[in-house]
């Protein structure tokens, strides 16, 4: 494994925001970031798949061609058509905005979904090895399906998990990511971001993450305290790199 690594992601791609990912993707190479994990969610919000767009795909290329990695992001991104349970209406209603696809999903569901994004993965050339559950929601019998489909790794919020052998392994690390949904949120983000950038180094933190998400980029505040931190990160000596450089194969 490589030491002192920066794992920066870039979430919820797709064909309908790629103006505004592309520009996010330039200025955080602007800021020393030579390689992240991007990803992408296949037919986003039931409206519009990946490859119906040929001039997004070509740029999803070109960053995987320059060292980017692709990494699939739930399916569809939402939760059309999946049962609530009023356990789950925290994470469901709350901490995401009905986006936790893979909170409560049946196995035949879930393996279709995965079956099909691998797919179209494969038929636009892009090879990925990784699966990340959109919120980082998701049940334990998801390693196991992961794993049955032949994925090599997935994260929580929290942690790292490389699914290679029958027993998942683990790599703590708790990602850096902020909530930009309303002012209170950005402001809770920006503190507890603070807290966590400095916990990291303290800890002198072998492995660091970072989520980066569409709108982060629309509030100044939050962009410029994300540009400081991965900058921060990058003057310790930290490499950027992607989640696939910790798997074999």
């Amino acid at each position: 494994m490589i030491e002192r690594s920066l794992f920066v992601t870039l979430h919820d791609i797709h064909p309908l925001n790629s103006s505004k990912i592309e520009k996010q993707r330039e200025q955080l190479l602007s800021w020393g970031v030579s390689k992240m994990g991007l990803l992408i969610i296949p037919y986003y919000h039931h409206k519009k798949s990946i490859e119906e767009d040929e001039k997004f795909c070509n740029w999803v290329t070109s960053r995987i061609q320059a060292g980017d990695e692709p990494i699939i992001h739930g399916f569809y991104h939402d939760r059309l058509g999946i049962t609530e349970k009023i356990s789950q209406l925290f994470w469901t209603q709350f901490y995401t905005q009905q986006e936790a696809e893979f909170l409560n999903i049946e196995e035949k569901e879930a393996i279709e979904r995965l079956v099909q994004a691998k797919k179209m993965f494969m038929n636009l050339g892009w090879q990925s090895k990784g699966f990340i559950a959109p919120g980082w929601l998701y049940e334990p019998p998801l390693l196991d399906w992961l794993r049955k489909e032949r994925f090599s790794y997935t994260a929580a919020i929290d942690r790292i998990i490389l699914l290679e052998s029958f027993n998942p392994s683990y790599i703590y690390s708790f990602s850096l990511c902020w909530s930009n949904r309303s002012l209170w949120r950005r402001s809770i983000s920006q503190v507890w971001n603070g807290w966590l950038k400095n916990n990291c180094i303290k800890r002198k933190k072998a492995y660091v993450r970072v989520a980066v998400h569409p709108e982060d980029s629309d509030y100044r505040s939050l962009w410029s305290q994300l540009e400081r931190i991965v900058k921060h990160f990058l003057d310790l000596g930290m490499e950027p790199q992607t989640y696939g450089i910790l798997v074999k194969s």
